[in-house]
């Protein structure tokens, strides 16, 4: 069963959201090997994403941002300030410029992780979008 975690993120302003993955003994899980994506959409029935991220232990594969492209990722085995390697470490990097392209309001997100086809939902939530004032 995924955790469950609200996430607030302010339009214009970038997103960093940093988790660590453990088993249930507290011990922290080697992510080597393994692909990581995530989506926001306005809801669970909506076609289209409004953010999609995607990642692994070697870098960012690449953020999309509602109709526009944007920057960011996900990257795996990684520490809080994207300096160095922690084990079980999950970095989300959204940039400022696409995360002004999310409408204001509450979404839904989740986070899935992969390893050879198998798939695990670490995280889900809402997604909520404050307005931006200065553009």
């Amino acid at each position: 069963m995924a955790a469950r975690h609200d996430i607030n993120s302010n339009q214009g302003e970038t997103l960093n959201l940093h988790l660590l993955y453990t088993d249930s003994n507290g011990s922290v899980i080697d992510l080597s090997g393994y692909t990581a994506e995530m989506q926001v959409r306005r809801s669970s029935n909506d076609s289209s994403s409004l953010l999609h991220l995607r990642g692994n232990t070697g870098g960012f594969l690449g953020a999309t941002f509602g109709i526009s492209g944007g920057s960011g990722g996900i990257y795996l085995n990684r520490n809080v300030g994207n300096t160095g390697v922690q084990t079980g470490g999950v970095l989300i990097l959204g940039g400022a410029t696409g995360t002004s392209l999310i409408p204001r309001g509450r979404h839904l997100y989740d986070l899935e992780i992969d390893l050879n086809g198998s798939v695990t939902r670490l995280i889900e939530g809402r997604f909520e979008s404050t307005n931006e004032v200065t553009k």
